[in-house]
């Protein structure tokens, strides 16, 4: 079987009975769509249909759509912000300076030797699996950012190096609100919530589970202790305007075009596939490009057996490169490829647009915003997101879809 029969057959099989009620449980029914979805093996729009046509109660629906709706909406912030994700977007809420933070990852936590049984394991399970449910990516980073005053962009760096499902976006944007640098308020948590998520499997065999628990007390209690600085008045944040989705018509298919594949969109489905379909393909193994990307072994071990359920000539070196001279060989002009969100790929896209005409096909929509949108919080793109999400599913007969 492969990747993308995989891909599938996990949707096919996608169980979202008391989704609403059990998601944020480490053995609640979590979906593992994350690395499908990180790259394009299955579109966000695939994953939004099956939903519609899930056997389950309406909260767990719309739970379900809000959360891949966070996917969508990471990809129009790292859209419209480029490479400024990995820098703070607004300034710290936590009233600690921002020289308070160490830059450099502990080896304690490094090597899982901090002495809290739930850390140590959150990080055993991330170096050996690639993957962390994503309440205890919470908890870790929260961990890490205001108890041992490490800086968010170090733990970005060091998830980022495991994650099956390593999207920089998702990543360092959940770093930035767990950081304050993208949220109202700094997020932590205790050891009462710790231990409701987790069934107690960590306290209970935990050395410090009697004494030393930092996570032990009220909220009110721990964000005193950790946040002991007069935060001042809240600072105007930046807007993040983002305009109303467009539309292009394609038109017709260019005469002498190839079109490229990418690993945001590793389907055989891809829109631009879908597009020239007849046309020559190309894929190329990019290995500067991964770096720049931030996409890990085991995402590249990852696209590369994607690409198995794809037609297409492989080759390995530049991106820009290798694409011209497969072009040159096939007598080709036009490169026609899938939109994507990621900077080093449009960086390339515009690279390769200055030696040839460039097609880029838009992505299949997860939702169409009608009216600009500001990006600043969830919460607004949420409300726009979510009127779209109805008048979709009411076209396509699918009703109620939420519950109210």
């Amino acid at each position: 079987m492969n990747v993308r029969e995989e891909a599938l057959r996990r949707l096919a099989s996608l169980d979202l009975g008391g989704y609403a009620q059990r998601r944020s449980y480490l053995d609640g029914n979590a979906t593992r769509l994350s690395a499908y979805l990180r790259f394009g093996i299955l579109s966000l729009a695939e994953v939004r249909d099956r939903a519609w046509s899930a056997d389950c109660d309406l909260a767990s629906r719309e739970k379900f759509l809000n959360e891949l709706a966070w996917h969508d909406y990471y990809r129009r912030v790292l859209a419209l912000l480029g490479d400024a994700i990995r820098n703070p977007i607004e300034p710290s809420k936590s009233g600690w300076p921002t020289d308070a933070y160490e830059r450099t990852l502990p080896d304690d936590v490094a090597a899982g030797a901090t002495g809290l049984a739930c850390i140590d394991a959150f990080g055993e399970e991330l170096r050996e699996t690639g993957y962390l449910h994503n309440h205890a990516r919470l908890w870790f980073a929260a961990y890490l950012v205001h108890w041992r005053k490490i800086a968010w962009e170090s733990g970005a760096e060091f998830f980022l190096k495991y994650l099956i499902d390593g999207d920089p976006a998702a990543n360092d944007l959940s770093w930035q609100w767990v950081a304050s640098t993208f949220s109202d308020a700094p997020y932590i948590f205790n050891r009462a919530n710790l231990e409701r998520y987790s069934g107690g499997r960590f306290c209970a065999s935990c050395p410090k589970r009697t004494r030393g628990c930092p996570f032990e007390g009220e909220y009110d209690a721990l964000a005193s202790a950790l946040f002991p600085h007069e935060r001042g008045e809240s600072t105007p944040q930046p807007e993040l305007r983002a305009p109303a989705d467009r539309r292009v018509a394609l038109g017709e298919v260019p005469e002498n075009a190839i079109v490229l594949h990418h690993y945001d969109a590793m389907r055989p489905t891809h829109p631009a596939a879908r597009f020239a379909p007849d046309a020559p393909a190309l894929f190329v193994n990019d290995a500067r490009l991964y770096d720049e990307a931030s996409v890990n072994q085991v995402g590249r071990t990852i696209v590369y057996a994607a690409l198995g359920a794809m037609r297409a000539e492989y080759r390995t070196g530049d991106i820009v490169d290798e694409t011209l001279r497969f072009a040159s060989e096939v007598g080709a002009n036009v490169a026609v490829v899938t939109e994507s969100s990621d900077p080093a790929l449009r960086r390339r896209f515009r690279a390769l647009a200055e030696r040839m005409k460039v097609s880029i096909v838009s992505d299949d929509p997860f939702v169409t915003l009608d009216e600009e949108v500001d990006l600043r919080r969830f919460s607004r793109y949420w409300s726009l997101a979510r009127r779209s999400l109805s008048t979709a599913a009411r076209a396509a007969n699918i009703v109620p879809l939420f519950s109210n």
